[in-house]
């Protein structure tokens, strides 16, 4: 730019200014996202730093990243720097600050520099080491519920169910993990399968012999699903050391937590008349028409929550109480299950297990899907409560909400599904199928009333027990 004067009438005075293009050119612009690789749902809140990574420990420049894990600084001069962030969840997977080198250049104006954490099966292979099978590791900490700070000792088990199949029919095979956390509350199970629902629950340490003043107390017992693809699980875990439960207790005592929140459709509207029950409690409340509820009087820790709604697939969810405090959830419920009308058979063709026939024949107990459907039955123990050549000896105590079905003289039953044998009997039977894709039950009170193929006990009844493809 040229400024020019007069000053005096014989003199012409001219002022050249340079810009200082150079130093505009160097106004890059860094930006990025920061996500969480094991959710892949973004940072929102972290703390982003850049600093000269000549000089790491001088004062750099700090932002927060916003709702959907953006970070941006503008006017960044030519240099190497460090470029990293700090949240929460880092110390909780007992991680430092994750951090990467990047090059500005002048001749880049705008640079993309995104951040996340490792992936899931980099932090298996590190706390875990390298497997050949395709397990994944479930971690967290332990914290008191009453004073959020760690546990001191104790440990998290974890269960689930594989389904073994063999000459001798299907089975059911329970298998657990028992893992130590130490001061500061971290455990790291490993080995655990990545394609199942798995129970995670958190224990102090029994006491001593001589201990007389304390208990070994619990979490509830928590349903966890690892995310698609992903072989890492995270999940910390409160137990309430001063309102204990003991393991064996049916009802919780009552607390001074509440919960709060609402039941909505994978549409997100909301599912009213829902019934949400928490686990291992007698309490339970039901959503209004906004599919909006509260419980009352929760004891601290976490604890499993149950949903059901007329029409949806049944939900477990789970959350963390705190004591004198407020917990607010939002539970999407399980899948539409399409209500079918009378369906009226013109034609045994596509009856592959002979149901239909052996039933025109009047040997033994029939029920159809429209039968089962007309009781409201939740389960396939419950549709066979009203059969004559069955007994309900109460409710199952290992699995709330189903009868447990015997023999006329209190035998167990021998149970067949789509012609295998279950040997848990009806319980796996329950555990694989809902009761909506059940398309025939046959009963038969002795095994010489069976089909021959069906080998039974020489004094117990057989059930057999088809799914739609079967009996459609």
């Amino acid at each position: 730019m040229v400024q020019c004067w007069r000053p005096a009438a014989s003199v012409l005075l001219c002022l050249v200014a340079v810009l200082p293009t150079a130093n505009l050119r160097a106004q890059t612009n860094v930006s990025g996202l920061v996500r969480d690789s094991l959710s892949a749902a973004p940072f929102q809140g972290a703390t982003v730093q850049l600093v000269p990574s000549a000089t790491p420990w001088a004062a750099g420049r700090t932002m927060r990243t916003d709702s959907i894990g953006r970070f941006a600084f503008p006017a960044v001069p030519p240099g190497r720097y460090l470029l990293g962030f700090q949240h929460p969840r880092l110390d909780s997977l007992g991680m430092d600050a994750v951090s990467r080198t990047i090059d500005v250049s002048a001749a880049v104006p705008i640079l993309r520099a995104d951040l996340a954490l490792p992936s899931g099966r980099t932090f298996v292979t590190t706390f875990c080491g390298a497997r050949a099978d395709s397990s994944g590791a479930v971690i967290g900490r332990v914290f008191n519920a009453d004073e959020d700070v760690a546990l001191t000792g104790g440990s998290v088990v974890v269960r689930w169910a594989e389904l073994r199949v063999d000459n001798g029919g299907i089975r059911r095979v329970p298998k657990q993990v028992v893992v130590a956390f130490g001061s500061d509350g971290r455990y790291v199970a490993c080995g655990v399968p990545t394609d199942a629902p798995l129970l995670v629950q958190a224990r102090t340490a029994a006491a001593s012999a001589t201990d007389t003043t304390s208990r070994r107390v619990t979490s509830g017992e928590i349903e966890v699903t690892f995310p698609p693809k992903v072989p890492l699980l995270h999940r910390n875990l409160l137990i309430a050391t001063t309102a204990p439960v003991a393991a064996a207790s049916v009802t919780a005592p009552s607390g001074n937590s509440r919960l709060r929140g609402r039941i909505v459709a994978a549409d997100g509207t909301p599912v009213p008349n829902a019934r949400i029950a928490l686990q291992g409690t007698d309490l339970a409340a039901t959503a209004d028409t906004n599919g909006a509820f509260r419980i009352a009087g929760v004891s601290a820790g976490t604890r499993a929550i149950e949903v059901t709604a007329l029409g949806y697939t049944p939900v477990r969810s789970s959350a963390d109480f705190r004591p004198n405090r407020e917990t607010t959830i939002t539970i999407p419920i399980g899948a539409k299950v399409a209500t079918l009308g009378s369906v009226k058979v013109t034609s045994t063709a596509l009856d592959r297990s002979g149901f239909m026939k052996r039933r025109a024949q009047g040997v033994g107990y029939f029920l159809d899907a429209n039968t089962i459907e007309q009781r409201g039955a939740m389960n396939v123990a419950m549709a066979l409560q009203t059969a004559p050549s069955l007994r309900v000896n109460g409710a199952d105590t290992q699995n709330p909400g189903r009868p447990r079905i015997s023999g006329r003289n209190y035998c167990a039953p021998t149970v067949y599904m789509d012609g295998l044998l279950m040997r848990g009997g009806l319980t796996d039977v329950d555990d694989l199928l809902t009761v909506r894709r059940v398309g025939g039950i046959e009963v038969y009170a002795n095994p010489t009333e069976a089909p021959p193929q069906y080998v039974g006990k020489s004094d117990c009844a057989t059930i057999l027990v088809w799914t739609r493809a079967y009996v459609p």
